[in-house]
């Protein structure tokens, strides 16, 4: 007899259901070694950057002398989150892969941003004047996160920070 056992025709959808509802719960876009805890530890051309845009000397002294914090993560809808702390200035950002939003820059730009997850890097493209990239680059398995930033319009210019996860 080649028919169905009856409780086969209702274990197949009940396992499908359970795989599709498996799926819609790990949606979220971030790679788990891109979340977490990292603290600044080497910085280079960090300051030749913040002139470029503009940056007043006082404000450039104090952001190169702190050694910042930066924690992301993401919720159970899929937003990312990307925050950074120390004791001059924190900033928190919320925003969803390849979908643009309007980001206030903690040199005080307003931009157009648009992020994507680029293999093991999480790129954000920053539209304004002038547009800036800001590419977080993950190495060692996670333990290190290289934030580097570029202005595309001034291809001399590039800071790359390097933070090791706390």
């Amino acid at each position: 007899d080649t028919s169905c056992n009856p409780d086969t025709k209702m274990i197949v959808p009940l396992v499908l259901v359970s795989l599709l509802a498996g799926s819609a719960h790990s949606a979220n876009p971030l790679p788990s070694y891109m979340e977490g805890v990292f603290v600044l530890k080497t910085s280079n051309g960090f300051d030749g950057y913040m002139k470029a845009l503009g940056v007043n000397i006082f404000t450039r002294t104090i952001a190169c002398a702190l050694t910042p914090t930066a924690t992301n993560g993401q919720t159970s809808n899929g937003d990312i989150t990307i925050g950074t702390s120390s004791t001059f200035r924190t900033t928190n950002t919320k925003f969803r892969l390849n979908t643009a939003f309007q980001e206030n820059t903690a040199d005080g730009r307003t931009v157009s941003t648009t992020a994507e997850l680029k293999g093991n890097r999480l790129v954000k493209t920053q539209e304004g004047n002038p547009t800036t990239v800001e590419t977080r680059e993950f190495v060692d398995g996670g333990q290190k996160m290289r934030l580097i930033h570029t202005i595309p319009s001034k291809p001399n210019v590039r800071s790359v920070r390097v933070y090791v996860r706390q």
